[in-house]
């Protein structure tokens, strides 16, 4: 039924309201009428019968029509509404209306039909709700993208803050964002740069963007990318700053490894380029030393073939082949020392040797070329005994070739100095001249191959440049060290190697002769298997040993130091020191076939493992294997004969 309206009533809605009217609870027009209806081309009361929200007025969407269908529905179920829609006055105009609906009962409370009427919207409310649709959808797309939007009242000095900016700096969507919490949780080597930053955009009004560091309450470190602007008031003074943050950490920690992937293949690349030059120079240095040389022996060969020539021309062509070949035979020896180095074959023959006695060799060996440049060679040392346990032949090198890299340096009339200095656990020997110098910029490198010094000097550069580079090797593999010094081009230079004493000085003066014998012989009485394949090794163990007291048996292989227990069983070695790399069979399966014989057979018989390899990994397995000492090679021979007491608990 359709609510009658007396003339009155019907005026005073008319002014107003833009229309109005009642619906069937089920939603189907009783009345409409209103003054919009004049813009109209259509008479409402055409409509009556028609279901409302399929009316032409509400066709400017789909979206309008079926909000308008959900609000009766509300209404039918007996309850108010309020609805923004948009109104179709016709195909030119819309307007933007206030709908309300209000359901009407019987006594009997029973939905008799449902009121309806239409309110202009006002413009400035419309532009409050739209600000207000855009502020919702653009928090929406904001939380979406995982951006936090925060503006910044300076003036009152409070911070209003999206959930999502909350949320990236650890609050939680209620808490006040403060402008105090904001600057703690930066990161403190970031602070004093956001600072910086935030005071100059507030200062000149200019944008600003910057990539900072927070620290969370557990410690984690993350990345923020932040992003805003600062305004001034008339007066240019700062009044608010906005601004939007995302977390960038992925981001940043995937440039960051991105950065160090492209540094170490910058790094292999420099290295390989650094490669191609040094074989480069390498060839041209080998080509042009090696060729030299026997230009001037082909040259006197065909000369002494072919010609007469007197006695003197005759000895002086032998002297110079003489002298290229020994040339030639050094530079091929330090070609085949640098290759043994680089292969791992390198092999010293260690015992307890005088160094004095191979100085003064050297010096002796290289007077007569010193006399040639008159150049003043002194020689001088506090102590002739000064043992070391070293090869004696590599030792003669290393000093030969700091020698005679001096003289090659160092001009006519000019002066080196040869001095030892013996301390109480070490030995210094320091090579001086006042030639040439090293610049500061190659010194570092000095001892790296096929340096030599100032490529641009005009002073000799015969040689491959690998007598320093050797001259390290060897000193490090007798456990010691040297050091290059200069004080720049023109200044000298000085080489100064330090060893290890081997503690066999003569001081004997207050001992007695018991006491020498158990110094000298700390293994008297002992009988020691060794198991070694290389025959160097073996031989310089097995005197080392011997000279200490022991008695020696020396197997090359596992399968001889089997058979060699085998035929002792009366008479078994006290300890075994066998390689743990050995072709066929290893020292570790050697061990784990003697641990499963007997007692009596010699199952338990203390073993040292020696190798070249000094990782813990190594080390582990041998004991796994049931050796009970790891000693490493080079072996040092108090290192050694300490080891091998231990093992048998002397």
């Amino acid at each position: 039924m359709a609510y009658n309206f007396d003339s009155l009533t019907q005026d005073i809605f008319d002014n107003v309201f833009l229309f109005f009217g009642t619906l069937t609870p089920e939603g189907f027009v009783l009345d409409l009428t209103g003054e919009i209806f004049k813009k109209s081309n259509i008479d409402p009361q055409l409509l009556i019968g028609q279901r409302f929200s399929e009316t032409v007025y509400w066709q400017s969407s789909e979206l309008t029509s079926n909000i308008l269908s959900q609000a009766i529905n509300t209404a039918a179920r007996g309850e108010k509404s309020e609805t923004l829609l948009d109104f179709r006055v016709s195909s030119k105009e819309k307007l933007t209306i206030s709908f309300y609906l209000h359901p009407s009962f019987d006594e009997g409370k029973n939905l008799q039909y449902i009121f309806f009427c239409a309110k202009d919207f006002p413009e400035q409310q419309k532009e409050i709700e739209y600000y207000k649709t855009r502020s919702d959808q653009l928090l929406t797309a904001s939380n979406t993208a995982e951006i936090g939007l925060w503006y910044w009242d300076l003036v009152e000095n409070n911070i209003f803050a999206t959930p999502k900016c909350n949320e990236i700096f650890e609050l939680t969507p209620e808490d006040q964002f403060m402008p105090q919490t904001f600057l703690s949780t930066i990161h403190p080597q970031d602070r004093q740069n956001v600072e910086l930053i935030l005071n100059e955009s507030q200062a000149t009004g200019k944008e600003y963007e910057i990539e900072f560091r927070i620290i969370y309450s557990d410690g984690q470190i993350h990345w923020i990318a932040a992003r805003g602007k600062s305004f001034l008031d008339d007066e240019g003074n700062p009044k608010n700053l906005s601004g939007v943050v995302r977390k960038i950490t992925e981001k940043k920690t995937a440039s960051e490894e991105l950065s160090k992937i492209y540094a170490l293949e910058k790094k292999a690349r420099d290295e390989a380029e650094e490669a191609n030059r040094a074989k480069d120079f390498f060839l041209a240095v080998v080509s042009h030393e090696l060729r030299s040389p026997l230009n001037s022996i082909l040259g006197w060969a065909k000369i002494l073939l072919t010609k007469e020539v007197d006695e003197a021309t005759k000895i002086n062509a032998l002297q110079t082949i003489e002298k290229s070949a020994r040339s030639q035979a050094k530079l091929i020896e330090d070609l085949i020392d640098s290759s043994r180095v680089a292969s791992g074959k390198l092999r010293l023959e260690l015992r307890p040797v005088n160094l004095y006695d191979i100085i003064k060799t050297v010096y002796n060996s290289q007077q007569p070329a010193a006399e040639a440049k008159k150049i003043s060679l002194d020689f001088s040392a506090n102590s002739e005994n000064v043992q070391v346990f070293g090869d004696s032949m590599r030792l003669q090198q290393v000093f030969t070739n700091l020698l005679s890299n001096a003289l090659k340096f160092t001009p006519e009339n000019g002066a080196i100095e040869l001095n030892i200095e013996t301390g109480d656990d070490s030995v210094k020997i320091a090579v001086r001249d006042d030639g040439q110098g090293i610049r500061p910029d190659i010194l570092p490198n000095i001892f790296a191959q096929f340096q030599q010094g100032d490529q641009n000097s005009a002073h000799d550069r015969s040689g491959l440049g690998l007598g320093l580079s050797i001259v390290k090797i060897l000193t490090e593999k007798h456990n010691g060290i040297i050091t290059a010094t200069s004080e720049g081009i023109n200044r000298g230079s000085t080489f100064t190697v330090v060893l290890p004493l081997c503690g066999v000085a003569d001081e004997t003066e207050n001992q007695t002769p018991d006491d020498i014998q158990s110094e000298s012989k700390p293994l008297a009485g002992l009988k020691i298997l060794i198991v070694e394949d290389d025959q160097d090794s073996r031989e310089v163990l097995q005197l080392f040993l011997e000279q200490s007291g022991a008695e020696v048996q020396s197997a090359e292989s596992a399968a001889e130091a089997i058979n060699l227990l085998g035929e002792s069983t009366s008479n078994l070695p006290d300890a075994i020191v066998s390689d743990l790399a050995m072709p066929g069979e290893d020292g570790y399966s050697l061990i784990g076939r003697i641990r499963e014989f007997s007692a009596e057979k010699g199952g338990n018989i203390p073993a040292l493992a020696l190798s070249a390899f000094a990782s813990s990994d190594n080390k582990q397995r041998a004991f796994n294997a049931g050796f009970q000492k790891y000693h490493t090679k080079p072996f040092e021979p108090d290192g050694i004969i300490e080891d091998i007491r231990q093992i048998l608990d002397k």
